[in-house]
C-alpha cells in the first residue's frame, strides 16, 4: 500500500502514516490518546500533515 498522507507526533515526533486524510486523523487519535492521554484536534492532525513516501516503483522517477 503507498501512503498518501504522514504527520509527526506533536509529543513525540513519532511518524504516523495513513492512505487518506480520514485515516490519518483516527490513527492520529488513537495515537497521541493512548500513548500520551491526549486527543488531539483534527484540526491540528490536518495543519500538519504532509505528502507520505510511496512504495519502490511507484513515485514519480519509476518507469
Amino acid at each position: 500500500m503507498a501512503v498518501g498522507l504522514e504527520v509527526s507526533c506533536p509529543m513525540c515526533g513519532g511518524l504516523i502514516e495513513a492512505a487518506d486524510k480520514d485515516e490519518l486523523i483516527r490513527l492520529s487519535q488513537l495515537h497521541t490518546v493512548d500513548a500520551h492521554r491526549y486527543n488531539v484536534p483534527a484540526e491540528h492532525v490536518l495543519a500538519s500533515m504532509a505528502p507520505g513516501d510511496t512504495e519502490p516503483g511507484q513515485g514519480e522517477d519509476a518507469q
